[in-house]
């Protein structure tokens, strides 16, 4: 896992620095690559230039660019980031949390409060399959589960993010399916789409309605198998 550590006080990077490697002495089967930041806009610029983190390590209250601006830039790119916020205050909880923070630690901290935030990290970061996908403007780290669909187009790839976030990159769309036909959700439609069954809300004659309102047609010939693909993946869901 990658991990980034960003704290503009020495000693409270130092501590932070030591809280992790205690905790992975503890978890000899979990593998940390960390980089450490003394400024949010260090961590800001290696990202630019195609760092991805798995977990990010945040103090709030750094000169120049908040730590909880820094996240929402971070998410950004990788959606599924596990962050943990530090700070010696309340105050920023409720903007911590209105952007999706695993953890809120105060400081200072023991290190069971942080083997419990690395805890719920760690574990965020298990239960996602990931894409890493080098799109027109920068490496993106993708939750399998954040498509929507992937669209073709003019030799480019339009990929929908749950988000809203629409990434474009170069590849061929048979390619993209290889990469996802292993998760049932997904199936080819046509020659330009492939769609994420779990974002479909119903079919209507040969149109895929989905979740965000956006339509998507069947071809004629491959309608029936459409259908029953959805309607398969409909009852294993409704097992589950």
């Amino acid at each position: 896992m990658q991990i980034a550590i960003c704290d503009d006080v020495q000693k409270d990077l130092e501590t932070i620095r030591l809280a992790l490697d205690t905790y992975a002495e503890a978890h000899p089967e979990l593998h940390f690559t960390i980089d450490e930041y003394g400024a949010a806009i260090d961590v800001l610029h290696a990202v630019e230039k195609g760092k991805i983190y798995d977990i990010a390590l945040l103090d709030i209250c750094m000169p120049g660019v908040l730590g909880t601006d820094a996240a929402e830039e971070m998410l950004a790119k990788s959606p599924d980031m596990s962050i943990v916020f530090l700070s010696t205050s309340i105050e920023y909880a409720v903007t911590a949390f209105a952007i999706n923070a695993t953890h809120y630690l105060l400081k200072p901290f023991s290190q069971e409060q942080f083997n419990t935030a690395l805890d719920r990290a760690v574990k965020k970061t298990e239960e996602q399959n990931f894409l890493t996908l080098a799109c027109v403007d920068g490496m993106y780290r993708v939750g399998v589960g954040k498509i929507v669909s992937v669209e073709s187009q003019n030799h480019y790839l339009l990929l929908n993010l749950s988000s809203g976030k629409i990434l474009k990159l170069r590849m061929k769309l048979l390619q993209m399916f290889e990469e996802l036909q292993m998760y049932s959700e997904f199936i080819k439609v046509g020659a330009s789409y492939i769609v994420n069954l779990a974002f479909v809300r119903r079919i209507s004659g040969n149109t895929l309605e989905m979740f965000n309102g956006v339509k998507i047609s069947i071809p004629r010939r491959g309608s029936e198998e459409v259908q029953k693909t959805y309607m398969d993946f409909c009852r294993r869901e409704a097992l589950k």
